[in-house]
């Protein structure tokens, strides 16, 4: 993984998070704790929905179980992007 890759990452998953929390929460960083941000089920999946388009593959069931803030998310999926950076912003 390319450090880079991970911090391009961070503010991607950022924008995808506080777009699900309707920007509740300005502060959230690449510490966020996903268990501090009370995203129902549907957050969740809409999440790894975005989230699979932006790393370019399947994520596993329970792969937002695995990993416990933003930033380990952010290290996680650049570990397994197959995809040049996506973008959320459409």
């Amino acid at each position: 993984m390319q450090p880079t890759e991970a911090r391009n990452l961070v503010g991607e998953i950022v924008a995808l998070v506080q777009q699900l929390v309707y920007a509740r929460d300005s502060n959230i960083t690449a510490q966020t704790r996903f268990a501090d941000l009370d995203l129902d089920s549907l957050d969740i999946v809409e999440a790894g929905l975005e989230l699979e388009a932006i790393v370019g593959c399947d994520l596993p069931d329970g792969a937002f179980a695995s990993v416990t803030t933003i930033g380990d998310l952010a290290s996680w999926a650049a570990d397994r992007r197959t995809t040049p950076q996506l973008s959320l912003a459409s």
